[in-house]
């Protein structure tokens, strides 16, 4: 569900993100007149479409992985692998939870030049993606250790779907 949601926020960001560019070199080159704002919300919205990219593309397993060591260990020592990696990935999305959160507090009394918006929401996708890393990295681990105990490998090639998994 979630999944779906922030899908269709990256579509429209990103359908968003066209029109605008369009229309700043529609304006800067056809009518010789910039528009003002344009680099300001392209900012913003390329700064949403990258931290919620990187949480979606997260969530689909579709980051670049090795898996030769997975594939050669007894399935112990997938499960430490296992473990391993999402403890990881959980301190990534806590870090970036915490500092972006100072980050936000920081440059929340400071604003963009031209539109004059808070500084607070470009660095609001930061912790946003930290907290969704740091949820998906624990559901994750949930889903393994379930996997493990039924027999299973830890991990899954599959994307987590959201259905039967917790």
């Amino acid at each position: 569900m979630i999944n779906r949601i922030l899908e269709a926020i990256c579509a429209a960001l990103l359908l968003a993100t066209v029109v605008i560019g369009f229309l700043a070199v529609i304006y800067r080159y056809v009518f010789d007149n910039a528009l003002s704002w344009s680099f300001e919300a392209l900012l913003g919205l390329l700064t949403y479409i990258t931290f919620i990219g990187a949480y979606l593309a997260l969530r689909k397993n579709a980051h670049l992985r090795v898996d030769f060591l997975t594939n050669v260990l007894p399935r112990p020592g997938q499960l430490v692998l296992f473990l391993g990696n999402q403890a990881v990935i959980g301190l990534i999305g806590l870090l970036m939870l915490r500092q972006g959160w100072r980050q936000t507090v920081l440059f929340q009394d400071q604003t963009t030049q031209v539109l004059e918006i808070s500084n607070a929401y470009l660095y609001a996708a930061i912790p946003l993606c930290g907290l969704l890393i740091c949820i998906d990295a624990a559901t994750r681990i949930v889903v393994g250790l379930r996997r493990y105990a039924a027999g299973e490998a830890p991990h899954d090639e599959a994307p987590l779907s959201g259905k039967n998994e917790i």
